[in-house]
């Protein structure tokens, strides 16, 4: 063996397995595109009515992009502000609940009762409330988010083993500093899993709420679309929520992996 080779590294096991998954996946989408442009454009299987052809979204897209980027930011800074907001509030809510064994009694049957309630079915009292403006769909959005929160911030802080916070306490800290610098930094890895189905859910929430009435959203746009039948913008518009969906959820898994590089799960 000669000093070049011997030196030539060796590709990882981890990395091939990464590269075959994004082939897998590019081709799954590249198939997925190839079939619906054969059951519209090609053979026309599929009739516009039900399902756009590739040619006719494109045409849409050319026309309506100008005025779809406010509506797609609108409802973007809704999700992403009832989030942050519900989020925050659900992991402060269940750190309290678990070092407090009476706001655990007194909230438990509060939250256990209202979390299996779709926060959609509060609509039509959300629209009495706070009318149809941002208030309405940024309060379903922070609830569907805190209820997500604060069980999984109570059940993760439940398994955090309460060596660590004897040790702490040991060591002269109060308790207020064992729940901010042991039980909160042990459960962020666990807290992921949580703000990424959160963020899915405040994106159904918000959407469903435009649907009823927003001056300005991807709901709104869909809601308008479907009335006339023009399905490109439908299709234009459930696109829409699909990326900005994917690309939270991307900057939560990239934000949480610098957070956690310590923990042996984020490696």
């Amino acid at each position: 063996m000669t000093t070049t080779e011997a030196r030539l590294p060796r590709p990882r096991s981890g990395d091939r397995s990464a590269l075959v998954g994004i082939g897998l996946g590019a081709g799954v989408i590249v198939a997925l595109l190839l079939l619906w442009w054969a059951l519209t454009d090609l053979t026309g299987t599929v009739k516009p009515l039900y399902f756009p052809a590739p040619s006719e979204v494109l045409a849409a897209v050319q026309q309506i992009w100008r005025s779809m980027l406010p509506d797609a930011a609108a409802t973007l800074l809704r999700v992403l502000f009832s989030w942050l907001l519900g989020s925050t509030i659900g992991v402060l809510v269940g750190l309290l609940m678990v070092r407090s064994r009476v706001l655990l009694f007194t909230l438990t049957p509060l939250i256990e009762a209202l979390r299996p309630v779709p926060p959609v079915a509060l609509i039509p009292f959300v629209i009495l409330w706070f009318g149809i403006g941002d208030s309405g769909k940024l309060f379903l959005g922070s609830l569907a988010c805190f209820m997500v929160m604060v069980v999984n911030t109570i059940v993760s802080a439940n398994n955090v083993s309460p060596v660590y916070g004897r040790a702490a306490r040991s060591l002269g800290a109060r308790e207020g500093q064992v729940y901010r610098t042991v039980i909160l930094p042990a459960i962020v890895p666990e807290l992921v899993s949580g703000l990424r189905i959160g963020s899915a859910l405040a994106f159904a929430v918000v959407v469903a709420a435009e649907f009823l009435g927003a001056e300005q959203g991807i709901g709104r746009l869909i809601m308008q679309a479907s009335r006339t039948l023009n399905t490109p913008v439908v299709l234009i518009g459930t696109i829409v929520i699909a990326v900005e969906a994917v690309l939270v959820d991307r900057l939560i898994k990239i934000v949480s992996a610098r957070i956690t590089r310590w923990s042996e799960s984020s490696s």
